[in-house]
């Protein structure tokens, strides 16, 4: 098998497990998540912070923006503008937001842009992370090439039950400085 069958095969087995997964188990572990989150060194010392917007079965993210906006941090969220390939606009408390691509919450394509070189962490969705930060995301792309670009720290958001050594990376795979699950944050670069 080559390592998109490996990628493929591993996408499939983690969406049984996630459909599997009570809304009470989301629910309860993204809160945990959000909390280990936001008490580490870089979110504390982040001015502008990137974050998706969840979508079922994900590590539910508003907890997250809420507190960062309270916190008077910057916040951005992905906009979709193309195939494989998206933008960052500013988002603040009450901004109105649509269904974009795969019915992901986005923001107004007239939202103030924010660009990679401006963000000192970026809080990311996967299907599945390892214990040392390798990443396999849906497939798409659109992340990779986004956290590419630039040298802020990266975390990945993602269940206990989804945690895996099974990642095979390719070259053009960006590999995460820490993983916050509901038990723990993962990393040898994450100071957290």
């Amino acid at each position: 098998m080559n390592i998109h069958e490996n990628k493929k095969a591993l996408r499939t087995r983690c969406r049984e497990i996630v459909k599997g997964l009570s809304p009470e188990y989301i629910e309860e572990s993204s809160q945990k998540i959000a909390n280990l989150v936001l008490e580490t060194d870089e979110y504390k010392d982040a001015k502008t912070i990137f974050c998706y917007m969840s979508m079922n079965g994900e590590p539910v993210t508003d907890a997250i923006i809420e507190q960062a906006l309270q916190d008077g941090k910057r916040v951005g969220i992905p906009l979709c503008v193309g195939p494989h390939e998206m933008v960052v606009k500013e988002y603040t408390s009450g901004d109105e937001l649509a269904r974009g691509a795969f019915g992901i919450r986005e923001p107004l394509a007239e939202a103030t842009e924010i660009t990679a070189d401006e963000f000192d962490l970026a809080i990311v969705p996967c299907v599945a992370c390892s214990k040392d930060g390798r990443r396999i995301g849906h497939g798409a792309g659109y992340y990779d090439r986004f956290l590419s670009t630039s040298g802020f720290d990266k975390i990945a958001l993602c269940f206990e039950k989804l945690i895996t050594d099974d990642i095979p990376l390719e070259e053009m795979d960006v590999h995460m400085d820490g993983v916050a699950t509901e038990d723990a944050i993962y990393g040898t670069r994450w100071r957290g």
